[in-house]
């Protein structure tokens, strides 16, 4: 019997591991234009749960950890689908802020893979985590990858849609001025309620889009208003006036917070639940605080722009900023939107990554110098050569970058704690 139950095992193990492997191969497809794929698919699968759809260039990651935080403050059982992510694929995708198991991950990825109809990665892991979702939870709250109407998530008909603010981001994609972005972006309104932070032009479109689709929508500023107290502590005015503490560093805060408690009270969801949601949430790699090092995964200039306004907040003598990011990126922008400070740039381990003679290059364009490593494990211990106990070292310009750094520090025992 124990020879049996040893060669079940070993078999699931081979299942599983060819589940894995194929997920793991679809990173070479790149990006498909088009909902065919997945309207196939989820014609199977639709789902059985109430869902929060959250767009936008930045603040998405924020928003979906304070709505999903304050939904299981109600009482909810909540599932959060996102990307990307840091260390683990199984990050992506939570219910009540559990990952998804290896094996219901790999036994998903099985059942896909036999269906395969030329799927992308982000197509695949979307699917498994709708399809994971299903009879586990009450909401689900659904983060975008990239643009809107054409992204696999639009394949949901959600009750309240986020569009959080719109920047300049994946022009190769998504147009070449605000009011393209806002446009493809705008995609994933189809009724319900909308929220939305944006401002000036990219708030026009949004507005007309949701006129046509006659969705109601609340605009921060307008429908609900925020101030700063202090680093942490936040005054929301909406239906209700909220004193808010967070975890998470940065006025941008301000912003996010806003969008959630309007989504919060669109659902009805009592004052106390609000309150304790958003003291409760957390969203690693993001301001995140490791000893003498910061950790922010902002990766176009806007997100630069915000974390440098965020430092703000931190006492140091001395910034060192170890950067590296993706090549399809607009680095020279990002790079002219760095805070002062020393700077080490270095390439993430992947094919996608600018190498350091593309990072060099540029930087010496944005009229700036830096020192290069050519790998991150390198660039952090040159930084912390080069540091003293008083200055602070920022690593920036990747949520891939910040993954990998993440894995580093903790391996050199260097512990994790709250942004300030």
């Amino acid at each position: 019997m124990d020879g049996i139950r040893a060669s079940r095992r070993s078999i699931l193990g081979r299942i599983l591991m060819n589940g894995i492997k194929w997920l793991e191969s679809l990173k070479g497809r790149g990006i498909k234009i088009g909902l065919e794929r997945m309207d196939t698919l989820m014609e199977k699968f639709s789902p059985d749960y109430r869902i929060v759809h959250v767009g936008g260039t930045n603040g998405k990651g924020s928003v979906c950890q304070f709505v999903g935080s304050i939904l299981q403050e109600e009482g909810f059982d909540v599932g959060i689908y996102s990307s990307p992510h840091l260390e683990r694929l199984n990050e992506r995708i939570t219910i009540n802020g559990t990952e998804i198991s290896d094996d219901s991950l790999n036994e998903i990825a099985e059942m896909l893979m036999e269906e395969d109809m030329g799927m992308t990665f982000f197509e695949a892991m979307t699917a498994i985590s709708l399809i994971y979702f299903r009879g586990k939870i009450d909401f689900a709250v659904i983060e975008v990858g990239m643009g809107g109407r054409y992204d696999a998530t639009n394949i949901v008909n959600a009750d309240v849609t986020v569009i959080t603010n719109i920047s300049m981001e994946h022009e190769k994609y998504l147009g070449r001025s605000i009011e393209e972005i806002a446009g493809e972006k705008s995609g994933i309104i189809k009724g319900g309620s909308v929220v939305t932070a944006c401002t000036g032009d990219a708030l026009r479109v949004i507005e007309e889009k949701a006129r046509e689709q006659k969705s109601e929508i609340y605009v921060v500023g307008r429908d609900i208003k925020w101030k700063r107290l202090s680093p942490k502590k936040f005054l929301v005015e909406g239906n209700d006036i909220y004193e808010l503490q967070t975890n998470l560093s940065g006025i941008f805060q301000g912003n996010n917070i806003a969008v959630s408690v309007k989504v919060a009270e669109i659902l009805g969801i009592k004052k106390r639940s609000i309150v304790e949601g958003i003291r409760k949430a957390s969203l690693p790699g993001r301001m995140e605080r490791a000893g003498m090092f910061l950790l922010d995964g902002a990766h176009n200039p806007a997100g630069i722009e915000a974390m440098g306004e965020g430092l703000k907040d931190f006492t140091y003598r001395k910034l060192f900023i170890i950067f590296g990011a993706m090549k399809d990126k607009d680095i020279e922008s990002m790079v002219k939107a760095l805070p002062e400070g020393e700077l080490i740039a270095t390439a993430v381990g992947m094919e996608r990554a600018a190498d350091t003679e593309m990072l060099s290059s540029i930087i010496k364009k944005a009229g700036k110098t830096c020192i290069c490593e050519s790998n991150v494990e390198n660039a952090i211990k040159k930084a912390m050569k080069m540091a003293g106990s008083e200055d602070l070292i920022c690593i920036t310009g990747s949520l891939y970058l910040v993954g990998e750094a993440r894995r580093i520090l903790k391996k050199m025992g260097i512990k994790f704690s709250s942004p300030l």
